[in-house]
């Protein structure tokens, strides 16, 4: 679910894990087209949140491993809070917010790495805004929690890149942080994964 689940799901199962009632798809045809905007979901992970939730009472003698998600499984992500998060989100990656300054983005970001602390990109977005603005500090703690995030899961939230490519910027970011460099221009930022040689 965590894996494959994104905004085409959510579309075509609104209200799941409840029941809805079938939609036509030449009615819906617009929320059929795969694979729709690649938003992050706005409803598996609390549903995952709560399945994942027994798993942390099994008796250790069952060698059972509790999965690092969700503090151990431990803790239950509230439906709206996942929906707050993704609308923060996306505001932020669609540049849909103000952009004469980047403190709309980040405080959308920081709301939404609040409302839903179990996924990675929001922070790593952090890090990035952290970088530019030459907040070395801020950009390796973002950087750092994003990256923890992903291998904790082994999946991407946000689909429109591959985990491995979210893994992959993410240490671009922590090793940025900590050689206190970033770019000044544009041009710069895709050089980033080079090796020096």
């Amino acid at each position: 679910m965590a894996e494959q689940w994104h905004s085409w799901q959510d579309e075509l199962f609104p209200g799941f894990p409840g029941p809805s009632k079938p939609r036509r798809v030449q009615d819906h045809w617009a929320a059929a087209l795969w694979p729709g905007p690649l938003k992050p979901t706005a409803s598996a992970l609390s549903t995952l949140s709560r399945l994942a939730l027994p798993l942390s009472e099994m008796p250790p003698e069952w060698g059972i491993p509790t999965p690092p998600v969700f503090a151990r499984c431990t803790a239950r992500l509230d439906p709206a809070d996942e929906l707050a998060a993704v609308t923060l989100y996306w505001q932020a990656v669609t540049r849909a917010l103000p952009v004469a300054s980047p403190d709309p983005t980040r405080r959308a970001l920081e709301a939404a790495a609040i409302h839903n602390p179990y996924v990675a990109e929001p922070r790593l977005l952090l890090a990035q805004l952290a970088l530019a603005a030459g907040d070395w500090n801020a950009a390796a703690l973002h950087a750092g929690a994003g990256l923890a995030l992903l291998s904790d899961w082994g999946v991407a939230w946000d689909k429109r890149i591959a985990w491995s490519g979210w893994v992959a910027w993410a240490r671009i970011l922590l090793q940025s942080a900590e050689a206190r460099r970033w770019p000044e221009m544009l041009p710069g930022l895709n050089g980033l994964g080079l090796v020096e040689g």
